[in-house]
């Protein structure tokens, strides 16, 4: 039985590998699509050809640029130089491996869900790339004689039910701003309608609620419990320990004599707040809709809960088994989980070559 399943399992893994494979040659086709300079870069004859560049650099590991070159090209004479590799490596657009990256998931199916939902979960973290000083968007310095490091801020978003990565936004850790990076990923995605975003606490934004709702699918963000600062501290809520509350809010940028006198009602939105859906003159009012759901986790702590599911399909402690599933490995093998693994096989395998963001290869999320 195990020896069915684990040469089943490597019959599908050579099917992945050459569809990767397969992707990259159609690409090589056009390789002006994805070049700098269309008209001169890859078209001449060279070890490093197009197709040879970008899987060198999907196959690359934690060890030297020489030594990676030299286990790649199995250690030939004609091994091509570092300088040469970071010749033909910077003739790439970041489009290219974006393409990839889109084109090799959009080649396999998305079948597994919970209740006929597809779960996707966002999140972010640092990643530590090469040391560069010129590179002021990921550039760090404690004091002025430390050595400084570099970092870029990894978002992703993750299919908790496929237990794939199925896009991703890269900033520059000093410009980091994950509820950006949500709402471009939330625009960007073309799935079916019945899709649940889950996330974190800091993801709590009315623009990124808007945005999902402005799609017609459905969010479920974990926030700040109650107190000063929080988002539900504004709210009237029930003075109860847990509840299950329908809230409208109309949210706008115009601070009317109306508007101030319903607070309960409205909800003054600064110019500093991003919100894609407000201005002073077209735009003056957008109606949010959702469920402030509180429940406890323990004799004294509580969670609280964003969403605008519908209460018929999801009551409280189904609200609580979804989120559960950003952590629970026994439901699925969920985000908290995976990220860890993808950091560690980030350290492993080396994504520190990387000099600056626009090197970055995403595929290596799959």
């Amino acid at each position: 039985m195990y020896y069915i399943l684990e040469v089943t399992l490597m019959i599908f893994a050579e099917h992945v590998k050459n569809k990767l494979s397969s992707l990259i040659h159609k690409m090589a086709t056009a390789p002006w699509l994805f070049s700098k300079n269309p008209e001169v870069d890859f078209s001449r004859n060279r070890k490093l050809d197009f197709v040879s560049t970008i899987q060198f650099l999907l196959s690359m590991e934690s060890g030297s640029l020489k030594k990676e070159l030299l286990d790649y090209f199995q250690f030939s004479v004609d091994t091509p130089s570092a300088s040469a590799f970071c010749q033909q490596r910077n003739k790439l657009l970041l489009e290219a491996f974006q393409f990839l990256f889109y084109e090799f998931n959009s080649c396999f199916s998305f079948e597994k869900k919970y209740k006929d939902y597809q779960l996707l979960a966002c999140d972010g973290s640092d990643l530590n790339i090469a040391r560069n000083p010129n590179d002021a968007g990921t550039y760090f310095q404690s004091q002025p004689t430390d050595r400084g490091f570099n970092q870029i801020h990894l978002n992703a978003l993750f299919d908790l039910c496929e237990k794939r990565y199925i896009d991703l936004v890269i900033q520059p850790a000093r410009l980091e701003n994950e509820s950006l990076a949500m709402t471009q990923m939330i625009d960007r995605y073309k799935g079916e309608k019945k899709t649940i975003f889950i996330a974190d606490r800091g993801y709590e934004t009315y623009n990124i609620f808007a945005h999902v709702q402005e799609k017609g699918m459905y969010y479920l963000i974990r926030v700040k419990d109650g107190g000063g600062g929080s988002m539900t501290g504004s709210f009237d809520l029930p003075d109860e320990n847990e509840f299950d509350h329908d809230m409208q809010l109309i949210l706008t940028r115009k601070q009317t004599k109306d508007v101030k006198a319903k607070p309960k009602k409205f909800k003054f939105i600064a110019k500093s707040s991003p919100f894609d859906y407000l201005d002073l003159y077209d735009k003056k009012f957008y109606t949010l809709n959702f469920r402030v759901v509180r429940f406890a986790i323990s004799e004294d702590s509580y969670e609280s809960i964003i969403t605008n599911l519908p209460k018929e399909d999801f009551p409280v402690e189904e609200i609580k088994k979804v989120y559960a599933m950003r952590w629970h490995r026994n439901i699925v093998q969920g985000i908290e989980i995976c990220y860890r693994i993808m950091l560690l096989s980030f350290k492993k395998d080396g994504v520190y070559h990387a000099r600056n963001i626009r090197t970055f290869n995403p595929l290596q999320l799959l």
